[in-house]
């Protein structure tokens, strides 16, 4: 029997925390683990990584009709997170290459949860009131004047699994929380028992809104979905939080309305180009706050995550159904 060979491509967290995620694999074959350009070739990825028939797949990189016409052998691509946009799903099935994803469920609270944290720390200035008392300066306080949650608009952009999730954390201020999907798939049930969530069409929703959360997925459609001319139509000083796909937003015309005011503050887990360059506008201004897309990184959300990507391969080897099978779809 040939032996399996598993690359772990791009996964700063698979094994690490949970060993035994990584010695379980070991069991089933030779594992290692790769860190490559986030922008590399398909082609240049496939020569990285061939002989390897198994892969666990991290955000970056793109895996393309140009790495699967070049990279012969591969069984899975097992991505450690619900998120598929890298993948090609219709190159990888014609190719014969088996796409998996991680349950919504298991990332949902800890994605929404970290959207309302770095909200909050952002309208609250927390982190820049932080530094200042590091640095011995706590007579500067009065600086930073934050806002109330209480008695505010919310809205939220992208209602499926972590988006309903993050519109329940925002009713718990009071009052309803507006919707608008460009792909409305959440369940009738979910909509039949939060009655305070309202659909609106969405220049009604920027225009009425304090706080807004970005949970879209990305397709062409959404590509750049908050641009220049949406924020024109936003409440002035409205806050806005990112923790889905970095290019929902066109992010020059997003620093463009901080600066001038139209828009209070940005928080955002996810950028359009990962690892964000060190001289991007967005790392360099108080009213932003980026973090290095750790929406996953709970203890509790990065077990079960590692658990998917061990039973698919598992799963694979001796010949079972996998679960969240994505190319199983087409």
């Amino acid at each position: 029997m040939t032996e399996n060979k598993i690359a772990v491509v791009n996964s700063s967290s698979f094994g690490q925390i949970f060993k035994e995620h990584w010695e379980e694999l070991e069991k089933i074959g030779q594992v290692d683990r790769f860190m490559v350009d986030p922008d590399i070739s398909g082609k240049d990825l496939a020569e990285k990584l061939n002989g390897y028939n198994i892969i666990i797949a991290s955000v970056t990189p793109n895996f393309t009709e140009e790495f699967f016409d070049n990279m012969d052998g591969l069984q899975l691509i097992s991505r450690h997170g619900i998120g598929y946009n890298s993948v090609d799903i219709k190159a990888a099935k014609e190719h014969g290459v088996k796409v998996t994803i991680v349950p919504p469920l298991v990332e949902r609270n800890a994605v929404a949860e970290a959207a309302l944290t770095n909200l909050m720390a952002l309208v609250r200035q927390a982190p820049a009131a932080a530094e200042r008392e590091r640095e011995g300066h706590y007579s500067d306080r009065a600086h930073f004047m934050g806002h109330e949650f209480s008695g505010k608009q919310f809205g939220v952009i992208g209602c499926g699994n972590i988006g309903g999730r993050v519109a329940e954390l925002f009713h718990f201020f009071g009052g309803d929380v507006l919707i608008t999907d460009p792909h409305p798939a959440t369940s009738d049930e979910w909509w039949a028992k939060n009655t305070w969530a309202k659909r609106v069409p969405l220049n009604e929703l920027l225009a009425k809104c304090d706080y807004i959360s970005l949970n879209a997925s990305l397709d062409d459609d959404d590509y750049h979905m908050i641009d220049a001319e949406a924020l024109k139509k936003t409440k002035k000083g409205v806050y806005f939080v990112n923790h889905a796909r970095g290019a929902l937003i066109d992010e020059q015309a997003m620093m463009d309305a901080v600066k001038s005011g139209q828009v209070a503050g940005y928080a955002a887990d996810a950028m359009e180009v990962e690892p964000v360059p060190g001289d991007h506008p967005f790392l360099h201004d108080d009213h932003c706050l980026i973090t290095p897309h750790t929406s996953a990184y709970t203890y509790e959300c990065l077990h079960g995550m590692g658990e998917k990507c061990v039973s698919d391969v598992k799963n694979l080897v001796s010949g079972k159904p996998l679960v969240r099978e994505l190319t199983s779809q087409l």
